[in-house]
């Protein structure tokens, strides 16, 4: 179904990311990260997304990093 929004053919990044503050990250290793707070037994840390420069990109891969 095509885009109901002008010059713009998937607006998925744009309504989530822009218009709903939504964070959206796909494929992350989130067993390894478990596994890393269960032998460090600490449930806190913080997230880092590096991502890529995309010029006028709404979305690109990123790098997570959870520091503790």
């Amino acid at each position: 179904m095509p885009s109901q929004i002008e010059g713009v053919g998937l607006p998925v990044h744009l309504l989530t990311i822009v218009a709903m503050g939504v964070d959206l990250f796909d494929n992350q290793d989130l067993e390894a990260l478990a596994e890393t707070a269960a032998r460090l037994n600490r449930w806190e840390f913080m997230l880092v997304a590096a991502p890529l420069a995309v010029e006028t990109g709404t979305g690109s891969p990123v790098n997570a990093l959870a520091i503790f």
